[in-house]
């Protein structure tokens, strides 16, 4: 993100982030009546999974995902213990590298799916909830293919002249969506009725414990999100669901 990272953010620039991005939600993401219950903030970190009783961290996407514009990061991964599996219960939570964990009986489920896109764009991603839907938000310029390049539009008189034609229009078009690619963008939601519940769940062996959300599916499936605002925010889920 262009604001400071996330990570090394102080709790008053955490809570002005907060307030910039729910006002923005509420401005250009939102349908008319649409309530904006809370948002995760982008973290650096990592997504875990385990799917079909097989863990994977970092877990590699399962299903079609939409293509980013985000890089791979350089973080430091997660520790052996965690990567190798030889954990506890739920002690990947102490490791202070893994942001998401997903766990289903099927590649298929919806915490995997949010897995999915959650690991394509690490760092940028909004986890949002609202009255009508949970979703992974990152700015529209995050995504989408790029515009391929006009083959053979330097042959000749004729192909220069269009080629210069097709560079005046795609900056014109790049003036437009430069204007759009700050506004929030669903790259992967699902409707409320798909989200079963959300409570606080405190993981790992650590005291004081890890604060986590759990949002659970209505296909069995659940997404563990790290978020410091996790039980004040789950007292904001009722109704979810």
């Amino acid at each position: 993100m262009e604001e400071a990272d996330v990570a090394d953010l102080n709790e008053l620039d955490r809570e002005l982030l907060d307030r910039k991005w729910s006002a923005k939600l509420r401005e250009k993401w939102a349908a008319d009546g649409e309530e904006l219950r809370w948002l995760v903030l982008p973290e650096q970190g990592y997504v875990g999974s385990t799917v079909s009783g097989r863990t994977s961290v970092p877990h590699e996407p399962l299903n079609d995902v939409e293509p980013s514009h985000v890089d791979r990061t350089g973080w430091p991964l997660p520790s052996d213990l965690v990567t190798s599996g030889r954990y506890l219960g739920d002690e990947w939570a102490d490791d202070p590298s893994i942001m998401w964990w997903a766990v289903a009986d099927d590649p298929g489920r919806a915490a995997v799916r949010f897995g999915d896109h959650l690991t394509a764009v690490v760092g940028e991603a909004f986890l949002v909830l609202s009255s009508e839907r949970l979703a992974v938000v990152v700015e529209q310029g995050k995504v989408g293919s790029r515009r391929p390049e006009q083959p053979g539009a330097s042959s000749g008189w004729f192909g220069k002249v269009r080629s210069a034609a097709a560079q005046v229009q795609q900056a014109a078009e790049g003036i437009a969506a430069l204007k759009d690619a700050k506004h929030p963008h669903s790259y992967f939601e699902v409707p409320i009725s798909q989200v079963r519940g959300v409570r606080f769940a405190p993981m790992g062996r650590n005291i004081p414990r890890a604060a986590f959300l759990r949002i659970d599916f209505a296909d069995g499936s659940a997404l563990f999100a790290r978020h410091y605002e996790a039980e004040a925010d789950a007292a904001k889920s009722a109704g979810s669901g």
